[in-house]
């Protein structure tokens, strides 16, 4: 069962309770009056990469340019390259056999 907090309206006394979700605390227990429940933020920590905007950019890249065509077009050269040079080293690895 969940631990709520509330403070009294009349004489500002805060105490904690236990009880289920759908129940209620009408009166302060000292006093006899009415109450609040209080709300207090949740901790919450991210843990691990990709929760940051630095995370997901390079030392080199940090984020001040945008990616050009022209840096878009020697990326696409370059993953060409590399996938018709391990196609050759492939080819060329099977007829030394």
């Amino acid at each position: 069962m969940p631990t709520y907090e509330y403070k009294c309206i009349e004489c500002s006394d805060v105490f904690e309770t236990i009880h289920g979700m759908n129940e209620t605390v009408e009166a302060c227990p000292k006093c006899g009056g009415r109450v609040r429940r209080l709300f207090h933020p949740v901790g919450i920590i991210f843990k691990g990469s990709g929760f940051y905007k630095t995370d997901s950019r390079s030392a080199s890249d940090n984020g001040k340019e945008g990616f050009s065509p022209e840096k878009m077009e020697k990326e696409l050269e370059r993953v060409g390259e590399s996938k018709v040079g391990d196609k050759k080293a492939e080819s060329t690895g099977k007829e030394d056999l």
